[in-house]
């Protein structure tokens, strides 16, 4: 007897799989899940829902924790899949630290049970002469934008959350060099927007849910000789949030912003440009210039 797979069945599935206790089958006639205690599966009028162990649950954690790319979460996550023992417990007290992190997590188990749940099914269709289903999960959920709020810096409500967020970069620029260079090295970050860093810039400000500072991406014009220049004064991500496209969507907004406006060139010029923010400048169209970048908004 075959049975329609709906929405309603595939969540009940989820919620049984991870059930150690207990064990459950699909009744064909009703669509309904049902505890197996005297029930005889026989795969015609009752279905045995697919097996997942605590194994497959640490694999599937260590899958996400693979693919995250928050470096803060990911190496607490890591420090509790290595720790060998009350895994499932840390995983979860590590995520409640990480609240954008963990909602990633929920999506991406959720979103790995359900293509479980659908192989599944289609191995029984398979068994019934029916073709299989397409079952491929849309990516329709905008995480980025549900978890974080992306404004036009305003100077009398964010420069202080900027300087703020600029000092903590340098205490890391202070701790990842143990000698006067990391110290002169936080001076310099520290430095740098002071040029012309006020009312007149222009740029984005990203908070998570929580309205805490996560970070920013601010030019300022250069007024006197070149008055359809900008040059980027601000930009960084807090630790705790770096990993999750917040500084591409920064540096994407505030460079649309600018071209708003109608500034033709975009200066980096002076500045400490990590590694890891150069593949972002070149795919928004920046080239080497010097020891900074540069990029033509609007071409003749």
């Amino acid at each position: 007897m075959v049975f329609e797979l709906t929405d309603e069945l595939v969540d009940s599935i989820i919620s049984a799989l991870e059930n150690q206790e207990q064990q459950f089958a699909v009744d064909a006639s009703s669509g309904r899940l049902v505890e197996i205690k005297d029930i005889e599966c026989d795969e015609d009028s009752f279905y045995m829902i697919p097996t997942w162990s605590s194994a497959d649950g640490f694999n599937l954690m260590e899958q996400f924790v693979n693919s995250l790319h928050s470096p803060m979460a990911r190496n607490d996550l890591l420090t509790v899949l290595r720790s060998g023992r009350g895994v499932f417990r840390g995983f979860k007290d590590v995520l409640k630290s990480y609240p954008e992190v963990e909602k990633k997590w929920h999506y991406f188990k959720n979103k790995q049970l359900i293509n479980y749940v659908n192989q599944w099914y289609n191995s029984l269709r398979e068994t019934w002469g029916l073709e299989k289903l397409d079952c491929e999960i849309e990516e329709t959920e905008d995480l980025l934008r549900d978890d974080f709020t992306f404004l036009p810096y305003d100077y009398s409500c964010d420069s202080e959350e900027i300087f703020e967020g600029l000092d903590l970069v340098a205490k890391e620029y202070s701790a990842e060099y143990h000698s006067e260079v990391g110290l002169a090295l936080a001076d310099l970050w520290k430095a740098e927007p002071e040029v012309e860093f006020g009312k007149n810039a222009y740029g984005f400000v990203c908070r998570s849910y929580s309205k805490e500072f996560t970070g920013c991406a601010i030019f300022a014009p250069c007024l006197k000789n070149a008055p359809n220049t900008v040059l980027l004064t601000s930009f960084f991500v807090q630790k705790k949030y770096r990993g999750l496209g917040i500084g591409r969507e920064l540096f994407e907004l505030a460079l649309a912003e600018l071209k708003n406006r109608h500034f033709k060139w975009v200066l980096i010029a002076n500045t400490i440009i990590p590694e890891s923010i150069t593949p972002l400048l070149l795919r928004s169209g920046f080239k080497p210039i010097g020891s900074g970048y540069i990029a033509e908004l609007f071409a003749n």
